[in-house]
């Protein structure tokens, strides 16, 4: 009977002196570590009501579901054969389709993500305004005049690289984000923009995939995926705020024009 009550005693003071005893202090004039950042009141709240109207929401209409089914068929097609060019030995071509294949497939994530968000949904009410500490349309801005950058700056690609189709269609996906900005609907306009800057990169990926290197090597040999660069260097992307749009003379924040 003594023995029970005992390892009870044990147990108890071990759980007592574990709450005194904290361990030993730091270094002296070192800072004790800062408690874990709580996240921001309706944050949570925000997201759920995102998530919930994109799971909730019917699709778009009849003609951009064609479309996104397309750029699908699209994406799926130009995966296959960077699988096959990577089976064959082409290692350098097949990894440039694959690149263009999965930038297809996230304008499609962003496309359908914004059909999605098309209809408003009567029986979810949306969050205060307050809730959420992302400024949504700072965001959707600075992503529009990236796409707008990416798009009226497109070099000519050839024909092999289909660039007039995507090309095409990034500039309706920018067009359709920057009317869905100036008629308030900031959510969808993003998902319309990254869209299309997406896009853009499918073209110029196709283009270099045509473009024999002989640095490859014969086939078979390990494929470097970041190979140096020959000539002049590249400019360097710049930071994201390079795209941040600039206040106009009353301070509000501009949107770049339409593209013809």
């Amino acid at each position: 009977m003594l023995k029970p009550i005992a390892l009870g005693l044990s147990s108890l003071l071990g759980v007592g002196l574990a709450g005194i005893y904290q361990g030993p202090p730091g270094p002296p004039g070192e800072e004790p570590p800062p408690p874990p950042k709580k996240k921001a009141a309706g944050d949570e709240l925000r997201k759920s009501y995102n998530l919930l109207r994109k799971v909730r929401a019917d699709g778009g209409g009849v003609r951009t579901e064609e479309r996104i089914k397309d750029w699908t068929d699209r994406a799926t097609e130009l995966y296959r054969q960077a699988v096959k060019a990577t089976e064959d030995g082409d290692r350098r071509r097949g990894r440039e389709i694959g690149v263009a294949a999965h930038d297809l497939a996230r304008a499609v994530d962003h496309a359908r993500n914004a059909a999605r968000l098309d209809r408003p949904d009567p029986d979810l009410p949306p969050p205060p305004a307050s809730a959420g500490p992302e400024d949504v349309g700072e965001r959707t801005r600075r992503d529009l005049f990236r796409a707008y950058e990416r798009i009226r700056s497109a070099p000519e690609y050839g024909p092999e690289a289909d660039a007039k189709f995507y090309l095409d269609g990034a500039r309706d996906l920018y067009n359709a984000a920057r009317r869905d900005m100036e008629a308030g609907r900031e959510e969808r306009a993003g998902e319309l923009a990254r869209a299309a800057e997406a896009m853009t990169h499918v073209p110029e990926h196709l283009s270099h995939a045509t473009v024999d290197d002989p640095d490859d090597g014969p086939a078979g040999k390990e494929f470097d995926p970041e190979p140096k660069k020959k000539g002049d260097p590249k400019k360097k992307a710049g930071p994201r705020d390079e795209f941040a749009p600039a206040p106009d003379a009353r301070g509000e924040r501009t949107l770049p024009p339409p593209l013809p």
